[in-house]
């Protein structure tokens, strides 16, 4: 049984897109603010727990299974970059974030630069731009017809989870996301 699973995230985050997303809204920075791609299109993606149930699933049914399958592992409705930005902008500071559309070669050309700054690695590299238009839309009926599984959790309503636990403690939200404090945060506990 070959799973193909999406991007996978659980309640705190612990996925480097979506990390990245609330990290740059959060931060207010500039590029949170542009997109070189349909924002109208996103990536598919599946909490954790539901992971886990596919391949509990998969083992369970082993005897049943074709001897030689694939079945993709994600959430049927892939909610939109745009989606995506304006629920964070809303949960984090209670505002519609305005993101806009910018060509692709100015895209390339800032995440060039930002590559070649000394400081913080950054996250967008220019290869990624090329990819901003793709849209994973999944079929996931060959789970649920094999395996009996579909996935009982899902972005839209986990996003709210992911802002409390970084609105909780900030600090340990970006630690266990992999991503660096805020500069003003660090100047903050170093005073404590």
């Amino acid at each position: 049984m070959i799973l193909r699973i999406a991007g996978v995230y659980d309640d705190n985050c612990d996925s480097i897109p979506i990390a990245h997303q609330i990290q740059r809204i959060y931060e207010r920075k500039l590029i949170s603010r542009v997109f070189p791609g349909n924002p109208s299109h996103g990536q598919a993606f599946v909490h954790l727990d539901d992971v886990v149930a596919a391949i509990a699933s998969a083992i369970d049914r082993r005897a049943q299974l074709p001897v030689v399958t694939t079945a993709l592992i994600g959430e049927s409705e892939t909610l939109s970059y745009d989606e995506i930005q304006h629920t964070l902008g809303r949960l984090i500071y209670g505002e519609h974030w305005e993101t806009r559309e910018i060509p692709k070669p100015a895209a390339k050309a800032g995440a060039w630069l930002q590559d070649h700054i000394p400081g913080e690695e950054p996250f967008i590299k220019p290869w990624m731009i090329d990819q901003a238009d793709d849209h994973y839309q999944l079929d996931i009926g060959k789970a649920r017809n094999l395996l009996g599984w579909q996935p009982q959790r899902s972005l839209r309503e986990t996003l709210p989870r992911m802002v409390e636990s970084l609105q909780t403690d900030t600090a340990k939200w970006f630690a266990s996301n992999k991503l660096q404090v805020p500069s003003e945060m660090r100047d903050f506990e170093s005073t404590r």
